[in-house]
């Protein structure tokens, strides 16, 4: 998927996964003081990975697509960098996402979303199914959904 100098890409390439991950790292756990190594967990062999690049090859955001059953995918480390947000790329990203959710079955997209970012995906039809939990102890989750 691309829209004029910013394009979709699945990394493929070690130096691609360093970037991706480096990007969920900076963006997800940094400005929290976690460490580095917590913005990966044990299902990112099994999960689509996708990351927003320019043409110079920065990484602008990434997300990661799993399969919770066959009917139902899940969208995690959703992370845009803070020059690109209100660019489209988080809209850019969760359009690929979906749209290689929906190619798998997947009948329905879930998602933990930050406090912060509620009205995003409300924007892009998601609904708040509930309030989840407090990651760290201050940032508020509210676990959503769309029927895909």
């Amino acid at each position: 998927m691309k829209t004029g100098s910013i394009k979709i890409i699945t990394p493929q390439t070690d130096q691609q996964f360093e970037a991706y991950f480096l990007t969920r790292y900076e963006v997800l756990r940094k400005p929290w003081g976690q460490p580095k190594g917590s913005e990966r967990d044990g299902q990112e062999d099994t999960s689509m990975h996708f990351m927003a690049i320019n043409e110079h090859e920065e990484v602008l955001g990434v997300c990661r697509l799993q399969f919770n059953s066959p009917d139902e995918a899940q969208l995690r480390y959703m992370g845009v960098t803070g020059k690109s947000q209100g660019s489209g790329v988080g809209r850019m990203l969760l359009n690929a996402a979906e749209t290689a959710a929906k190619a798998k079955t997947a009948a329905k997209m879930i998602l933990q979303s930050r406090e912060t970012a509620v009205g995003f995906y409300e924007r892009s039809g998601y609904t708040v199914k509930e309030k989840s939990y407090l990651m760290w102890g201050e940032i508020q989750h509210y676990l959503m959904e769309k029927t895909l």
